[in-house]
């Protein structure tokens, strides 16, 4: 199996190889109609315990999807991206200020995790350490996105490539942009029976799909679809405390496989 990671078209700028260890499973499919967001919900925390988290998270009228680094002690993206759309007033703006906020911060951690775990910091180069996600829909789809990703300058230190992704307005074609998805799901993606029940119903399947093949990734399953002016999510929208954790759902859940969530 190949650790190399792969673009898919000009938009997919945060895919990476469903292998690495962070193994969050993300889907995000953007037309002038709807966005939808997909995500599992099983992270592994610094201690090496199972929890159960939301990773889509409504901030304001803005929506943030995350996969990668998170929770190394005091370091959160969720929150540095709270703090960014707080202090900004358009999207691209938050993304900005987003990226100056987490810089240093991640730095930091990225130092701490290469001491004491290198594959996990390779995996980190080869795919990315943090992606962060912001989308709303009030007049007109928004979506943009930004992907880190350290290496080693020519003295040794660690600095970060940085990828954005912007899309705004009406697009001729759908865009999608994904990480964590299986070789399996991969193979069906522009398959029309795919998305015949609707883009909701697409990205349940791929999630499913992706956590049967990859046991670090976990339901419960989250999908979120943003339409003009109007919210909604599938099967249920998840109940989090102020840290991301899944309210009522025990981290036994995270563990689960195989899972068959319907259209509500």
């Amino acid at each position: 199996m190949s650790n190399k990671p792969k673009l898919w078209l000009l938009p997919l700028l945060f895919v990476v190889t469903w292998s690495e260890c962070d193994a969050t499973v993300l889907y995000v499919r953007f037309n002038s109609h709807e966005i939808v967001i997909g995500a599992d919900s099983k992270r592994t925390a610094e201690t090496g315990a199972t929890i159960c988290v939301c990773k889509i998270t409504q901030i304001g009228d803005t929506f943030v999807a995350s996969a990668g680094l998170a929770e190394y002690g005091e370091f959160d993206p969720r929150e540095v991206a709270k703090d960014a759309i707080e202090s900004t007033n358009t999207i691209v703006e938050a993304r900005t200020k987003f990226e100056k906020l987490i810089e240093r911060r991640l730095l930091d951690v990225l130092k701490k995790v290469k001491n004491r775990n290198p594959e996990r910091y390779a995996a980190f180069k080869q795919g990315a350490a943090v992606n962060m996600i912001f989308a709303r829909f009030n007049d007109t789809p928004e979506l943009v996105g930004i992907a880190l990703t350290p290496r080693e300058d020519r003295n040794g230190s660690i600095v970060l490539d940085k990828r954005e992704i912007t899309l705004i307005g009406e697009l001729k074609r759908s865009q999608r942009i994904f990480v964590g998805v299986s070789k399996r799901a991969e193979m069906i993606l522009d398959r029309p029976s795919l998305w015949a029940k609707g883009t909701v119903a697409g990205v349940q399947t791929i999630l499913e799909m992706s956590i049967e093949d990859n046991k670090e990734a976990g339901g419960p399953i989250d999908v979120v679809q943003l339409t003009k002016g109007a919210v909604k999510w599938f099967p249920r929208e998840p109940s989090c405390d102020a840290r991301s954790r899944r309210i009522d759902e025990q981290p036994s859940s995270c563990k689960s496989s195989g899972l068959s969530l319907k259209q509500h």
